[in-house]
């Protein structure tokens, strides 16, 4: 070991350059290109064939990069139109999957439902907001969607005060087995968001994604 010189220890794993780990681009492709023109002998220059071989590479790595770029901007566009749409959701009344809805009183209802199979016996049960049957209804069988109006008023016949309620569908068909009954909820979209490139309508309070709205009605 010579004087003033401590010994290093040596690493097993090799050393890359940062910029090794990046991909080739056009830019460093065409400059890599260049240098190799550049120090090429005269006397034996590049084989025709492999020279024309790079600029084939060369030409589809440019348009790989613009179909890219276009593909980019088209997305933008498509992004930017879509959020324009949905704004216009504000204001407007919409069915999406959910069993509340808001009640005004001396109003009626229309409370929307889908079974998959026919029942024979279709009750609608209503709520209040603090959980209580204040309600319960005759509703429609058929397969596929269903409507039903609730006139807004409780089991005693008493108009019901305005506010939020749910409802739930107890649907059975003629041997009594239960049939499943999926629920919508008809409210006015407050208020549209945009998080993490997807929008989001408030309705009755809740946050849903727009795709799930059925329908859209003029208020």
């Amino acid at each position: 070991m010579i004087e003033g010189i401590l010994p290093t220890a040596e690493s097993s794993t090799p050393k890359t350059p940062a910029n090794a780990q990046s991909p080739l681009g056009k830019d460093e492709f065409l400059r890599l290109l260049v240098a190799q023109l550049s120090a090429q002998d005269p006397l034996n220059p590049m084989d025709s064939r492999e020279f024309s071989a790079q600029l084939a590479q060369f030409s589809a790595l440019e348009q790989m990069t613009n179909v890219n770029s276009t593909l980019e901007d088209l997305v933008a566009a498509q992004q930017a139109m879509g959020n324009s749409t949905n704004i216009s959701l504000i204001g407007k009344r919409v069915d999406v999957p959910g069993n509340s809805f808001e009640h005004t009183q001396g109003a009626t209802t229309n409370l929307t439902y889908t079974i998959g199979t026919e029942a024979q016996s279709a009750k609608i049960e209503i709520y209040n907001s603090a959980g209580a049957l204040v309600n319960t209804i005759n509703g429609t069988g058929a397969v596929g969607s269903n409507l039903t109006v609730w006139n807004g008023l409780d089991s005693q016949g008493n108009a019901l005060e305005s506010g939020f309620y749910t409802f739930k569908v107890r649907a059975t068909d003629a041997n009594g087995k239960i049939v499943t009954a999926e629920t919508f909820t008809t409210g006015l979209v407050t208020d549209v968001l945009f998080e993490e490139n997807k929008a989001f309508a408030v309705v009755n309070g809740q946050k849903l994604p727009v795709e799930e709205i059925t329908r859209v009605s003029i208020n």
